[in-house]
């Protein structure tokens, strides 16, 4: 084997081989880019889009301005506070006109709520008299049970008069029932009249028929010291009542 044909030969010869090969060829630098030709002509389109973008959004500024710039805050406070006055004169105005529609109204409601109420009450009044009057015949009958019976239903219109009571607690002595006639008695005294002077002899019988005999005395004293000018006539009933069976 020959070692010089199968040598590659110096290196200089081997770079010119290169240099004269047409597959090496580098002429092409030195002529101009035509890479950079496209770029630049890109970039001057963009360049070109951002422009045009900006003069549209200044003609839409101009021919559409903001409305926001031209208000302040004081004009706008005034503004509203004017609206805002002429809706509350309205508004208070009408307020004061319904109170003063309800206020009419709430007092005419009173003065028929307090008609009906006192129409009510002499009806009451009535129709308990009458209750009355027939309880006072059953008794001069001797129908004491049935007086009573009359007396309750009197109670039921009209609760506010000591006469019904009394009369039930007589009616309750009639009937030997002493300890209900000393109820009707005390509900007497301290719900209606402190002083009351059948109220006290009633109650005075009532523990002098239990033979309560302290309290028998409490009450006669009681009921002439509350009633000094009365003194002939609780001794008048305290005669009759020691000469009853």
């Amino acid at each position: 084997m020959n070692d010089k044909k199968d040598s590659i030969g110096p290196i200089e010869n081997f770079t010119d081989d290169l240099i004269i090969h047409p597959q090496y060829d580098e002429k092409f630098l030195q002529e101009p880019s035509k890479v950079e030709d496209t770029i630049q002509f890109l970039e001057s389109m963009l360049n070109s889009n951002k422009t045009e973008d900006i003069k549209k959004t200044q003609k839409k500024t101009e021919i559409k301005p903001d409305v926001s710039d031209s208000v302040t805050d004081s004009n706008f406070i005034i503004f509203t506070r004017l609206q805002n006055d002429r809706f509350s004169l309205k508004r208070k105005t009408k307020i004061k006109l319904d109170i003063n529609m309800n206020q009419f109204t709430f007092m005419r409601q009173i003065d028929k709520s307090v008609q009906e109420r006192m129409q009510a009450r002499i009806e009451r009044e009535r129709v308990a008299n009458n209750f009355r009057r027939l309880g006072n015949s059953a008794y001069r009958k001797a129908q004491f049970s049935t007086a009573i019976e009359l007396y309750n239903h009197g109670l039921d219109y009209v609760n506010d008069t000591p006469v019904l009571y009394l009369n039930r607690a007589c009616c309750y002595i009639r009937l030997r029932d002493f300890k209900r006639a000393i109820i009707d008695c005390d509900y007497i005294l301290h719900k209606f009249d402190p002083k009351h002077i059948r109220a006290w002899l009633y109650r005075a019988l009532s523990f002098k028929r239990l033979h309560v005999e302290n309290s028998f005395n409490e009450c006669i004293s009681e009921v002439k010291r509350l009633n000094s000018r009365d003194i002939a006539f609780i001794d008048g009933f305290l005669e009759r009542m020691r000469s009853a069976p």
